[in-house]
């Protein structure tokens, strides 16, 4: 608590008189007086001031004692505290702190576990060090006295090692290089096999994938053939297809993309890519764009190829594709 504080303030009382009630900021936001007991506000408090009228004739009959002094009020001795809102805080940091004692606490017995550990470890390995100082002294012994008679001994030694040393690492990676080999040789096998085995069904092959249009009822047309008639509005029917098989006959799995090329270029619908998995076959089933098959409009029956092309990340196949636009009741190329 501050020496001086309230009225018994000089410098306080001299603002007051220059100031008045302005000079005492005592309140906090919601209009509430605050006393800390640390401050020179303590204890100051303003109000309006209403001075009544007095008889100071008769006031003085009855009073006989001039008052030349007041006596100031002694302030209650209390015992020294803090705001609620610190002591909170301050219990939450004890807390904290508790807790991060009892961690390392934690820690340093771990820490100190592991230190005895290692105080075992030295000692043995204290002991297995003096052991070999003796195995060392005793060797030095014998190498003093025969120094002599192996020195030839251990250059020939040195050199049998090196030559030992290097024919090993030479076995170790030829056979490592070997056994490379040979694993290659073996997806290369198993790749040639799955090639021959899909050309022998009637695959079209490539590096990673085959593919072949299932529906072939016309050889004398394309693998994908379309027939329709002029003014049909692209209706027409599949001489040739439209179903598609493509098998992978690798380890991996493949994703075929497709695009198309020449003059049938956009009469079918735009295949989605497919994922194949590892050695397995997936169907996929073109359909015809109506739309534009209809664009096509000659004088007579007649054919339009182009390719469809499935490709994966190594290699394409190219699908021969043909549109057939009949006029007369038999078609006529």
């Amino acid at each position: 608590m501050a020496d001086k504080s309230g009225l018994k303030n000089e410098r306080k009382v001299s603002e007051l008189l220059i100031s008045g009630s302005t000079a005492i900021k005592t309140k906090n936001d919601f209009g509430v007086h605050i006393f800390s007991g640390s401050v020179d506000d303590d204890g100051i408090l303003f109000g309006k001031l209403s001075k009544p009228g007095y008889n100071d004739g008769e006031l003085i009959k009855s009073i006989d004692t001039t008052i030349i002094e007041l006596i100031p009020i002694e302030a209650p001795v209390l015992p020294e505290t803090v705001l609620k809102s610190i002591y909170d805080e301050a219990l939450l940091q004890i807390d904290d702190l508790t807790a991060e004692v009892e961690r390392l606490n934690g820690v340093v017995s771990d820490l100190s576990a592991k230190i005895v550990e290692l105080e075992i470890v030295t000692q043995s390995l204290r002991v297995e060090l003096d052991a070999r100082e003796l195995l060392v002294a005793s060797a030095q012994n014998e190498n003093r006295q025969s120094i002599s008679k192996v020195q030839t001994t251990i250059v020939d030694l040195q050199n049998s090692i090196q030559k030992a040393t290097a024919e090993s690492i030479q076995r170790i990676s030829l056979t490592a290089r070997n056994e490379t080999l040979l694993n290659e040789n073996e997806l290369l096998r198993e790749q040639l096999f799955g090639k021959t085995a899909k050309l022998q069904e009637g695959f079209k092959v490539a590096e990673d994938f085959a593919i072949r249009v299932v529906n072939i009822a016309d050889t004398t047309s394309s693998d994908l053939t379309f027939n329709s008639r002029k003014g049909a509005d692209g209706r027409g029917s599949w001489i040739n297809g439209p179903d598609i098989e493509i098998a992978n006959f690798t380890n991996d799995s493949v994703t075929i993309t497709f695009t198309q090329s020449g003059r049938t270029a956009g009469i079918i619908i735009p295949p989605v890519p497919v994922t194949i998995p590892a050695n397995s076959s997936e169907y996929i089933f073109v359909r015809e764009n109506e739309k534009n098959v209809n664009t096509f409009n000659p004088s007579g029956d007649r054919r339009y190829r182009g390719s469809l092309i499935a490709n994966s990340s190594k290699s394409n196949i190219n699908i021969p594709m043909e549109l057939q636009i009949q006029i007369g009741p038999i078609f006529r190329p």
